[in-house]
């Protein structure tokens, strides 16, 4: 999991780093950014990290400012002193609201949580190529190309071009030419 860390305190980077590295080792950490002008330059010129933890309150501003300046696309665990940002940052992006000091185990429950939803968000592109590859081994249906039916005592073949359509009479089904000759076929309207 790659995440970039945008936090202005060098010792709470520190702590968020070690604390990540002992939640889970295969954590990269992409990215410190510690201002909504370096988080900006960040996500514009690097690929989007799969999550993003942010502090609120930074040196230049709040970092809600950040996603009216580019678009985000991961998900944001937000870490704050402040409670009072939790509404706003349910509206942008956001998979948890810590309060600071972090704890190992709230950060624990909020990467998994973050798993859970990723997780979850896998399932409809697990499906849309599930439907891709049973529709690339699906053959195309191969229609009839004629009819052998009975004439007199016996069976000749005829051309679909040459039928001018079907119809039922409640019993047989027939099909007539487009020389107005009648057939009876022994097939259901539905195999049709």
């Amino acid at each position: 999991m790659k995440l970039l860390i945008v936090e202005d305190e060098e010792l709470a980077v520190k702590k968020l780093q070690k604390t990540l590295l002992g939640i889970d080792k295969m954590i990269e950490i992409v990215g410190v950014t510690d201002s909504i002008k370096s988080t900006v330059e960040f996500l514009k010129e690097n690929p989007p990290p799969d999550l993003i933890l942010m502090d609120i309150e930074l040196a230049d501003g709040q970092s809600f400012e950040v996603f009216n300046m580019v678009p985000v696309k991961g998900p944001v665990i937000f870490i704050t002193s402040y409670d009072e940002y939790a509404l706003k940052a349910f509206k942008v992006n956001s998979v948890d609201y810590l309060l600071k000091p972090v704890q190992k185990e709230e950060l624990e429950a909020a990467l998994n949580k973050y798993r859970a939803l990723n997780e979850s968000n896998k399932g409809p592109a697990d499906i849309n190529n599930l439907i891709r590859e049973l529709q690339s081994k699906l053959q195309p249906k191969e229609f009839r190309k004629r009819f052998l039916v009975k004439q007199a005592q016996k069976l000749v073949s005829i051309e679909v071009e040459d039928i001018a359509y079907f119809y039922s009479d409640g019993r047989l089904n027939f099909f007539k030419t487009r020389d107005n000759k009648k057939f009876v076929v022994d097939y259901t309207m539905d195999e049709l």
